[in-house]
């Protein structure tokens, strides 16, 4: 059985092959770490956390991964942490290889037989990052090791292939597919089934709530809790003023993508000269905050591409449309 898993910086999204068409699962890309006062209190901390996924650390501590972490972090007015940064393992969380590879374990646990094809996605090397510790080849390969040691056979792929094999069928594989995710935001142009071109941008939903954040005097966690669960309108003003500084960071990511966009593909020497205009599809969480797809299609008349875009449609299903695309390459190796 082929399994695709979509490697986010918010959210892991697993696909798998099912009678009744794909089944999907999804967990938050989370950790909190609990240090218990004293053994009585770790012992009652242990039943308290029964429910929740977690593992105890060597030196005592819980460490609670998942949707449970956030919950966790807002109770004692702090912030969860996160195994992967920009899309990539963190270098700033020590534990952040462990911790990754519990959430592994946990969401994709075994194969049925050791062997079978695993997808899992990858970023593309951002081209407004100078910073040596990002390192891409180094998370590939961290993945690819720790799934091997699970008994997958693990390959990656580039996160916004993914969305093009999955959405541009129609299209005879032909077009721009961007995916907003937590970390960052990454660009794919694909002609006839060929990534012509693969590149990412550092700045996307975490940017926003940090940013967000800043302005407001609030955690960067409460704030992803404000955005995500409470109505907003992308350039619009909100009376909470946490949402006010979310939908305004929300026009400064629309911009600085569409800029580097333009950039990217002007006078690249590897983009096709299209016979006909192209779709370009957009998926990821941080794309579904309301008026986003307007927003951004204000903003794309306003510049000059070297290319037509016929249309700009949001993804079947932005959230797993990555996992799905990669899916789809796992039962295709």
């Amino acid at each position: 059985m082929s399994i695709g898993v979509d490697i986010g910086t918010s959210f892991f999204v697993t696909a798998r092959e099912a009678p009744n068409g794909i089944d999907y699962k999804q967990f938050r890309d989370a950790f909190y770490r609990i240090r218990p006062a004293s053994a009585f209190a770790g012992a009652m901390l242990q039943k308290g956390l029964a429910n929740m996924p977690y593992f105890k650390d060597v030196d005592g501590s819980f460490v609670v991964v998942g949707e449970d972490a956030i919950s966790k972090a807002i109770e004692r007015n702090s912030t969860v942490s996160r195994p992967l940064y920009r899309g990539v393992i963190s270098p700033r969380e020590p534990d952040a290889r462990r911790v990754l590879k519990f959430i592994l374990s946990q969401l994709v646990g075994r194969p049925v037989k050791d062997g079978e094809s695993l997808v899992y996605s990858i970023p593309a090397e951002p081209v407004d990052q100078l910073d040596e510790n990002f390192n891409t080849g180094y998370h590939e390969d961290c993945l690819k090791q720790d799934l091997g040691e699970l008994g997958w056979n693990a390959r990656s792929l580039n996160e916004a292939e993914a969305i093009c094999y999955s959405e541009l069928v129609n299209n005879d594989y032909t077009g721009i597919c961007m995916s907003f995710g937590a970390g960052m935001v990454n660009v794919c142009v694909m002609s006839s089934g060929d990534p012509v071109i693969k590149y990412s941008t550092t700045k996307s939903g975490d940017w926003i709530d940090r940013m967000a954040a800043q302005s407001t005097g609030q955690s960067d966690s409460l704030v992803q809790v404000e955005k995500e669960n409470t109505s907003f309108r992308v350039g619009e003003e909100n009376k909470n003023p946490i949402l006010s500084a979310v939908s305004s960071y929300y026009m400064r990511l629309i911009d600085y993508t569409i800029k580097y966009l333009a950039t990217s593909l002007t006078n690249n020497k590897k983009l096709p000269r299209f016979r006909s205009s192209v779709p370009l599809i957009i998926s990821g969480g941080t794309s579904l905050a309301n008026g986003f797809i307007e927003a951004f299609r204000n903003r794309l008349s306003q510049e000059k591409l070297p290319i037509e875009i016929s249309n700009i449609i949001p993804a079947s299903d932005p959230l797993r449309v990555v996992a799905k695309g990669c899916m789809l390459s796992a039962a295709l190796l």
